[in-house]
């Protein structure tokens, strides 16, 4: 009875229940061996035998690569003091992915202007020339924009990390998800406050950028029970005449979305400027 009431503790966290179960089958397999010994014979005994002395050799070995590469997922969220312990700093390579994929979804492209493109078979020397000179042009474009794209990112981040008075996390992603933002504010309101900047040279953008923001942020917000907010500032390089539609389609989409997303619109003037 007090190996039951002391269950309660084992089955809430994975942790624990991986546990719980471990010491179940282990101590099943000592019990049969410990009542049943003099009735086994030889060869029924060896496989319990066995079966005793590699087993934790075995969950040592499971626990050593669960703990070394999936210790994010052996805990469940009272585990943890406040939600702020669900952060982590991207990897090199996350945040590289994620710069250029920002960079093509501004530039209005996900394919064609990558660093690695694939020449196509051409009819003739000059179509060849012409090519290079082109695809090289493209590079140009591509690796211009994607520095102006960090000094943007980064110069917006400090000026709203200004207003709040605080320094802010850069390049956070949550937990084990795929939700990633570019900085995370620690300011004192009730909700975890976080920072995703874009920037468009265009005002026909594709509207799939902003569902996919919507989705991450609907993720982030059901990760932490609705204490999730979300700061989008968006910077622009077109007209301002061309701002209010663009504008007004943003707003009735992010108003229809249960996530609190605080929209910000930034002309590119503006961000060089501070």
């Amino acid at each position: 009875m007090d190996f039951l009431k002391g269950t309660k503790d084992f089955v809430r966290n994975p942790l624990g229940i991986i546990a719980l179960f471990i010491s179940l089958i282990y101590g099943f397999a000592s019990l049969l061996l410990d009542s049943s010994a003099e009735k086994l014979t030889v060869a029924e005994r060896w496989p319990l035998i066995l079966f005793i002395v590699f087993f934790p050799i075995f969950v040592l070995i499971t626990f050593y690569k669960l703990v070394t590469k999936h210790h994010g997922k052996l805990y469940a969220p009272a585990d943890f003091k406040d939600d702020k312990s669900f952060l982590r700093t991207l990897s090199p390579e996350e945040q590289e992915e994620k710069l250029e994929n920002e960079v093509n979804e501004s530039l209005g492209t996900q394919e064609d202007l990558t660093l690695e493109e694939n020449i196509n078979v051409v009819k003739n020397i000059k179509d060849l020339e012409k090519e290079n000179r082109e695809r090289e042009e493209r590079k140009k474009t591509y690796l211009e924009f994607r520095e102006e794209l960090k000094n943007i990112e980064s110069s917006v981040i400090k000026s709203i990390a200004s207003e709040f008075k605080i320094n802010a996390e850069v390049n956070v992603g949550i937990g084990e998800t795929e939700v990633k933002f570019d900085a995370f504010l620690p300011n004192n309101s009730e909700k975890l406050t976080f920072l995703e900047v874009k920037a468009f040279r265009s005002s026909h953008t594709s509207m799939m950028i902003l569902d996919r923001i919507l989705y991450q942020s609907l993720i982030a917000d059901r990760f932490f029970s609705s204490k999730f907010k979300l700061i989008l500032a968006v910077v622009y390089f077109f007209d301002e005449k061309e701002l209010s539609r663009f504008e007004n389609v943003w707003r009735r989409k992010i108003d229809k979305s249960p996530v609190d997303i605080e929209l910000r619109f930034l002309h590119i003037s503006q961000v060089k400027n501070t």
